[in-house]
Parts: C-alpha cells; structure tokens; sequence
C-alpha cells in the first residue's frame, strides 16, 4: 500500500515512524529521507547513499506498510476517544431523529396548536 508520497513528509512523521521498523541500514534511512522528506527522486536518493533500488524498494514498503498501520491505528483510536457527553449527544440526536419520536412530537404540537 502506498501511503507516503514523495517529498510530502515532515521529519517528524518520518523520524517516528522509521522507529516503528527495523531498518538499522543508515544508508537505507538516509535515502528514505532524501526521498520522503527532502523530494529527491528515488533513483537519486538510493544511488547518493549506495543502496540498491532492490533494497530502497522493500525498505520504502517497509515504511509504507508501518504508516498504514499507523493511520489504522489512530482512526481505531479516534472512535474510542469520544467522551461520555460526546456519546450521550449522539444517542440523544438518534433518539430524538427516531420516526416513532418525530410522530409523537408532531402529534403533540397539533394538539397544542
């Protein structure tokens, strides 16, 4: 899965997540971030810091298959993170939004007006 795109890569985002493999190759993680970070085209990048394309190929899958993993793991986790009053607003909205609840509303403002 291609998640990171070329140049479009903060340090910081990048820096995290090759933490979260194990390349251990500098040279493989210098032409990652030439690549990811600084913009240079791939070629470049893995000829600047002698690592074969071979090699920048699987170590640059490696990073994409741990953002993926990343980006699951937080849209995972934003769902779980809704605090109790977010929750009993949405249950109240759905509640409220009920055909039956909608019926017995009108019928009440007819009897009213």
């Amino acid at each position: 899965m291609k998640t990171l795109v070329q140049g479009c890569e903060s340090a910081e985002q990048f820096g995290i997540l090759l933490r979260m493999t194990r390349i251990n190759s500098q040279a493989k993680q210098d032409a990652l971030r030439a690549y990811l970070v600084e913009g240079l085209p791939a070629k470049r990048a893995y000829a600047r810091f002698g690592v074969t394309q071979q090699g920048f190929s699987v170590a640059l899958r490696t990073l994409n298959a741990a953002a993926a993993q990343a980006i699951k793991y937080g849209q995972e986790h934003e769902i779980n993170t809704k605090t109790r009053d977010e929750n009993l607003k949405e249950s109240f909205r759905r509640l409220i939004e009920h055909p039956l609840i909608v019926q017995l509303n009108n019928e009440l403002q007819n009897k009213k007006g």
